[in-house]
């Protein structure tokens, strides 16, 4: 009987499915604790130059995305390509900046953030590998929430180092649209608050003087508020 249960929980393990790094959860957690998924480029590479940092966003994009030549080449879900060249006039490249490059990349979305990077400024779109939809965010690199929906941008003291200014957007659309600013909000974060990560595709957030945390969170009426205490939703 005992050499019996042994065969049968042995049946069982060896036929039930492990869980794969690729599946990710359906709903969102408790901002207590971020989201498990693939960490991005700008999570993953340490602060370098442009041409190293895009080299390497590359590579960890693997085979959906590759520099040839002067073009940088992106690949759809589907099969098809994104070409963004660097000659023929096109692309800061000409202007004696680098060009285009990533400057960001989402493995758990596919999404690829592609910046042309000038000599002082750069211009900034995202492209959907899924669907292949693209959405201009001028000279800001985008921090995408877990699911895609939102897309924070941050704004920088003349230093280039100190974050200033925060806004939040809906990018479910054709184009981004501002649903919240730190300029203009009544209830602002603090001084020197400082970006730190999303939590879930409700909630960010950021640390202050002291490393205390502050919330940015979306209510159950669709406003968003800020919180110094870990927001329930």
């Amino acid at each position: 009987m005992r050499i019996f249960a042994l065969l049968l929980a042995v049946h069982i393990l060896a036929y039930t499915p492990l869980p794969t790094r690729a599946e990710q959860p359906s709903e969102p957690t408790e901002a207590a604790a971020p989201v498990s998924r693939a960490r991005t480029c700008r999570e993953s590479i340490p602060n370098t130059s442009t041409e190293e940092f895009s080299k390497k966003c590359i590579a960890l994009a693997g085979p959906l995305a590759a520099m040839r030549g002067g073009t940088l080449v992106l690949r759809m879900d589907n099969g098809d390509r994104k070409n963004f060249k660097n000659k023929d006039e096109t692309g800061a490249m000409e202007g004696g900046g680098y060009g285009y490059g990533l400057a960001d990349f989402y493995p758990s979305m596919h999404i690829f953030v592609v910046a042309d990077f000038g000599v002082d400024d750069r211009d900034v779109i995202a492209v959907d590998g899924r669907t292949g939809r693209t959405l201009d965010f001028g000279y800001a690199i985008p921090h995408f929430s877990p699911l895609g929906n939102w897309a924070l941008t941050i704004e920088y003291d003349v230093d280039g180092v100190t974050e200033s200014d925060f806004a939040i957007l809906d990018v479910r659309g054709k184009k981004p649209i501002k649903i919240w600013a730190s300029k203009t909000s009544k209830k602002r974060l603090p001084a020197k608050a400082k970006f730190a990560a999303w939590v879930n595709d409700r909630a960010i957030s950021f640390t202050s003087s002291g490393q205390k945390s502050v919330f940015l969170f979306q209510a159950d009426n669709g406003a968003w508020d800020i919180s110094t205490t870990t927001p329930s939703n």
